[in-house]
This record gives structure tokens, sequence and C-alpha cells, in this order.
């Protein structure tokens, strides 16, 4: 799947490989998941060997990804990424750090969520949206709030919930906007430009945020 419609050409997205998932990454990063579940492994080294593959093309400073006390990737000094991971699919995405100020990602089944999570994430307005759009994935929200919570956590430093903020979804460009709601407690960075973009695939959801310096940048056509 080319998912370069969801973020500008300086952007560098890695779709993990099936060596990826099995191929040990760097002895620091390993440490992290000694102890680990078979399952949990592959996707973590999934996850890191895609974001290396990605900052090598960036020409960043090769060595071990490790996480910060949040358990978020601390990236290179200069460079911002994000990675995400389902049972069958794992893809990275990373940057220069200069003209794209922050980035997320998310990857999703295709298949809903089970209805005890789905009831907390759509906000009454999402609902209302998704009950009149049946044929969009049951997760397009969902997704597009974790890469928001992604793109947005490394600036504001504070867990956000899925009530926070609603999403508009233009359907005919495959993009989302979001408006703070009652419930937000975060202040938003109000001097940088939100973009957000998501692509269906035969067997998965993707979804993508990026924030830039307050005036739009180009994004790849469809």
């Amino acid at each position: 799947m080319d998912l370069s419609p969801l973020f500008p050409s300086n952007a560098v997205i890695v779709n993990a490989t099936d060596e990826m998932w099995e191929t040990p990454v760097h002895t620091e990063e390993e440490r992290l998941i000694q102890g680990s579940i078979k399952k949990r492994q592959r996707q973590f080294r999934a996850g890191r060997n895609a974001a290396h593959a990605a900052l090598e093309q960036l020409d960043a400073p090769d060595g071990p990804l490790l996480r910060g006390e949040d358990r978020q990737p601390i990236w290179p000094r200069g460079y911002v990424g994000s990675i995400s991971h389902c049972d069958d699919s794992c893809v990275a995405v990373c940057a220069v750090e200069g003209e794209i100020i922050s980035l997320g990602i998310d990857v999703e089944p295709l298949k809903p969520l089970k209805p005890k999570i789905a009831r907390y994430i759509d906000t009454e307005d999402e609902k209302t949206f998704m009950q009149r759009h049946q044929d969009l994935p049951r997760r397009l929200i969902f997704s597009a709030k974790e890469s928001l919570y992604k793109c947005y956590y490394p600036l504001v430093g504070r867990f956000f919930g899925f009530q926070s903020v609603t999403l508009d979804v233009d359907i005919s460009r495959q993009r989302f906007q979001f408006r703070p709601t009652a419930a937000c407690k975060i202040d938003f960075p109000h001097h940088l430009k939100f973009h957000g973009g998501y692509l269906i695939a035969e067997e998965h959801l993707y979804t993508g945020c990026f924030l830039t310096p307050g005036t739009p940048v180009a994004v790849q056509s469809r």
C-alpha cells in the first residue's frame, strides 16, 4: 500500500517487511523486550526496524531507538517520527524536524472495535456522522484520534482522551480536522497547522497526521 498521500514528500514512510518482524535490533533495544511474549517481540522489532530504515534514508545517525518514561520512542535529535502496528501490519514514518514539527501514524484492521471499547471513542457528533456513512471503516474515528494523539503528545506532554476532540471528516478528500470539546483540558499549539488524512486498503485502515509552522505544506495528490 502506497501511504505517500498521507504525508509531504520530505517524510519517509516504511512498511515493515516480513524480514523486519524477525530481525533482532540493537542490543539496547532488545533489552526493552526481554521477557515479553513472542508476539510483542515481533511487533517491536518490526516497528524499530522500519523506523531505522526510514531514518537511514534521511541520513540520520545510527543508534538505538530507546524509550522515555512515557514509553514513547526517543528519536534522534533533529528528527521526528511515529510507529504503528497491528497483528499483521507495521509502519513507521520519519522526517527531519523543521518544515514538519511533529507527526503521527496509525494502522488498524478493518474489523470494528469491540462494543465495550467503541462506546468510549466517538463523540455524539462523530456517532451521528458514522451512522450516516455506514460504508466507512468502523475504526476510522479511533484510528484518526490515535494518530492525532501521537502527533501532539510530544509537544503537549500530557495525556488526553478520545472525548477531548471531535473530528470533522472530509470524505471526498479523505482528510480530517479536529475541534477540542468541552471536555478537553489540553491547550493545543495554535501557531501550528494541523493536517490529517486516511487511506483504506484491502485489509487495513491507515491514518496520518502532521504539523507544520502555520502554513500549508503540499501533500502529494492521490
